[in-house]
């Protein structure tokens, strides 16, 4: 698909009230995550503008935005390009992320307050309904904010950007490596991604740090192995005995 159609499509559906720097950088971050960009892809900012009606500055930057994230590389004279995730720096990432989502959840089981568990019960209301629309982009970003809201309560706050970089390039990975025919939003036999989180939740409910930690793995390595049973196995090949 032009990706220029496909920054048109995703505009429809971002709010309509958001700075329009914004909504530029989540219309390329949703073409780049559904892969509708593939890697190595040239953004040009003068056609990116004419497609989204604003001027160059405002996508110069929401492309800094996205620099930031590690979605796309400048090259100086050359422009920007969308940048690659590759299965080794995925593996990593993975490993990075369960280990440290691991351990926000057993401090997380022991703190969690009855607001905070409100809160999570709205993330995961927010993600049944992306189900029933089959938004995959509203299900990564859900996802993203259910577990960083986790991982805000067990206050590792100086370690935040690293959990947030490695969970988007997780998904940005495992959504252009899934079965053949699936997407992100036709996640055809994916367990349902709300039970998914309520299962979290439901552990972090019962404030044992281990049943919450177990539970929290179970998860993250539920979905990497739905969509890229290649990654999950070089995930755990570090578990394996020498």
């Amino acid at each position: 698909m032009n990706y220029i159609a496909s920054l048109l499509g995703a505009e429809n559906s971002l709010p309509a009230k958001q700075r329009k720097s914004n909504a530029v950088y989540h219309s390329v971050k949703r073409a780049i995550l559904l892969r509708r960009i593939e890697p190595g892809q040239a953004l040009l900012e003068q056609q990116i503008a004419g497609a989204m009606g604003c001027s160059q500055g405002t996508v110069r930057e929401a492309l800094l935005r996205l620099e930031q994230d590690g979605l796309v590389a400048r090259r100086g004279y050359h422009g920007t390009v969308v940048s690659t995730t590759s299965l080794e720096e995925a593996a990593q990432m993975a490993r990075i992320r369960i280990s440290l989502e691991t351990e926000s959840a057993r401090r997380a089981a022991e703190s969690c307050s009855h607001a905070d568990f409100a809160r999570f019960d709205a993330v995961i209301d927010q993600i049944a309904a992306a189900e029933v629309r089959h938004d995959g982009y509203a299900l990564s970003e859900l996802d993203r904010e259910f577990h960083l809201t986790i991982f805000q309560r067990a206050r590792l706050t100086t370690l935040e950007p690293i959990l947030t970089r490695c969970a988007l390039h997780v998904h940005r990975y495992t959504f252009g490596n899934g079965p053949l025919g699936v997407t992100p939003d036709n996640r055809t036999g994916l367990p349902s991604s709300a039970e998914q989180h309520r299962m979290v939740r439901n552990a972090l409910a019962t404030r044992d740090p281990e049943t919450a930690a177990q539970a929290m793995r179970d998860h993250i390595e539920t979905i990497i192995g739905y969509w890229s049973p290649e990654l999950l196995k070089l995930v755990r090949s570090d578990r394996q005995p020498s």
